[in-house]
């Protein structure tokens, strides 16, 4: 009879043992929390060859790109460099995506660069740090990702007059007026003349360029003029062209 009993207690122990380890394997060993899946795309960039990596979204995107295009328009490149990298490597990024477009003729596409962190850590950003923007880029006016230049004639603060430059101030009225974003309009002259003359110039075409637009209708207080003068060319003083570029009115958007 004990020898009954203690069998049957050891077929009993079994099989708790067999049922208590099922449950263990189903509830905390198999059903442990997934792994959350990192998605990249639809453009990333190797960090060891700088090789452009694109995926199924990528034609989706680059159409979304190009039916943003605006006639007389360039779209504007901007490749990231990374933490311990050069600028060059950012050039090069954004050639390599360049290349991506040929539905657009190479001169209708501008290349610039960017300074970005981590290159892993921001793969998960969208295009990997890489910025585009559909700009104007004539002798006139030249539009960058986060400012625009605008130059003026030798010695002159007069009114705005070039059909270029109209056109671009009408195009940033409606932009403000929709966005109801704040600017800042800096002038900057060449390094002809007394210092304080050519700090005076560059706020008259600063100021003259914030008159035009509240004519069309942007409110006053949403736009802030100052002069630099002389003191930031964007080059050397040393020939004629140099000095067109640095005769300029710079157009930050403040938000």
């Amino acid at each position: 009879m004990k020898k009954t009993l203690a069998f049957l207690l050891c077929i009993l122990f079994l099989l708790l043992a067999w049922f208590s380890w099922g449950w263990y394997k189903d509830t905390v060993v198999c059903c442990a929390e997934p792994e959350p899946v990192v998605e990249y795309g639809p453009l990333i960039f190797d960090c060891n060859t700088g090789a452009v990596i694109t995926n199924e979204k990528w034609p989706a995107k680059k159409q979304e790109i190009l039916d943003a295009q605006v006639a007389g328009k360039k779209l504007l490149l901007v490749g990231p460099y990374f933490t311990g990298e050069e600028e060059q490597a950012g050039f090069d990024r954004a050639e390599k995506v360049k290349a991506l477009f040929t539905e657009l003729p190479a001169e209708d596409i501008e290349i610039d660069v960017r300074a970005a962190s981590d290159c892993e850590a921001t793969k998960v950003k969208m295009l990997h740090e890489l910025k585009y923007k559909w700009v104007t880029r004539n002798d006139n006016v030249m539009e960058h990702l986060e400012k625009t230049l605008v130059f003026y004639k030798y010695d002159s603060a007069e009114e705005v007059s070039n059909e270029s430059i109209l056109a671009y101030f009408q195009e940033l009225a409606t932009f403000l007026k929709d966005s109801g974003d704040h600017i800042k309009l800096v002038g900057h002259t060449d390094s002809d003349g007394p210092l304080q003359y050519n700090e005076d110039l560059g706020l008259k075409r600063a100021n003259e360029y914030k008159s035009h637009l509240v004519s069309l209708g942007v409110e006053a207080d949403k736009i802030t003029v100052e002069s630099k003068g002389e003191t930031m060319p964007l080059k050397p003083n040393d020939s004629p062209e140099n000095k067109r570029l640095n005769r300029r009115v710079e157009v930050h958007i403040t938000k």
